[in-house]
């Protein structure tokens, strides 16, 4: 089993609808993919006080926190970025693996669902994305 340092765990998003590239996101200091499966329950008489299931439909989300920046380096996504798209109504694109070229990578598009910025007092300013999968996410060898 191969241990690796969470630090190497990003999430890449296609800055602007179109455009070929997508970037890390800026100063990003946790990121999250949860994959679901809904039940149907199928349970009958039949069924001797247990509960049968059968698999419904499958989705996907993505999530991250970072630190807030105005300025894109060009080698990142700012939220900055993000606010335009989400704005826009348009889904990204995205892949979630190591940032290092091993291992698996998820890759889908998604639609951009919630994009906080939060500044406290005498605080660094943070932003928070939250992500919902559309279609299918697809899992690939680097």
């Amino acid at each position: 089993m191969a241990i690796f340092n969470g630090t190497d765990l990003v999430l890449k998003v296609q800055a602007v609808d179109g455009a070929a590239d997508e970037f890390k996101l800026m100063h990003s200091t946790s990121c999250t993919l949860s994959m679901n499966v809904d039940t149907i329950d199928v349970s009958t008489k039949d069924s001797q006080g247990w509960r049968d299931l059968l698999a419904g439909q499958k989705s996907f989300s993505l999530s991250a926190d970072g630190l807030m920046d105005f300025a894109s380096a060009g080698s990142s996504t700012d939220p900055d970025e993000l606010f335009t798209n989400m704005m826009g109504r348009n889904s990204v694109t995205f892949t979630f693996a190591l940032d290092v070229q091993s291992g698996y990578k998820y890759t889908g598009s998604a639609w951009i669902t919630s994009l906080e910025i939060t500044g406290g007092v005498e605080d660094a300013p943070t932003y928070s994305i939250s992500l919902e999968g559309t279609d299918e996410i697809e899992q690939a060898s680097v």
